[in-house]
């Protein structure tokens, strides 16, 4: 026989002892069965939330991307910080409003 054929063949008997087993558990245990249940839907649960997480990814990256593409002059916000760009790259994110302080003298203090 090949081998290559008989370690299939044992894979497939291990797949099958383990499925019987699995089936006499939950017949050997019916609380078993409400257990197990519960983890299959939580597993399913989880792949859902996932398939539509991801969903919800590329349509956001889809949309990004028609975006920039459909308003060429706009540049991107990697290519405002060079040199070339109409605006300085502090116009991009504005500093948080902060109170000023105020040194001993009364004099205001540079942020």
């Amino acid at each position: 026989m090949d081998a290559n054929l008989s370690t299939q063949l044992a894979l497939a008997a291990l797949v099958c002892s383990v499925a019987a087993l699995f089936f006499s558990l939950v017949a050997a245990f019916p609380g078993l069965k409400l257990l197990l249940a519960l983890i299959r839907d939580a597993v399913l649960w989880v792949a859902l939330v996932l398939v539509l997480g991801g969903l919800g990814y590329v349509l956001w990256q889809e949309r990004r991307s028609a975006s920039a593409t459909a308003n060429p002059d706009r540049p991107p916000l990697q290519a405002a910080a060079g040199p070339e760009a109409p605006f300085a790259a502090s116009e991009l994110a504005p500093r948080p409003l902060r109170p000023r302080t105020l040194l001993p003298q009364g004099i205001p203090a540079e942020p």
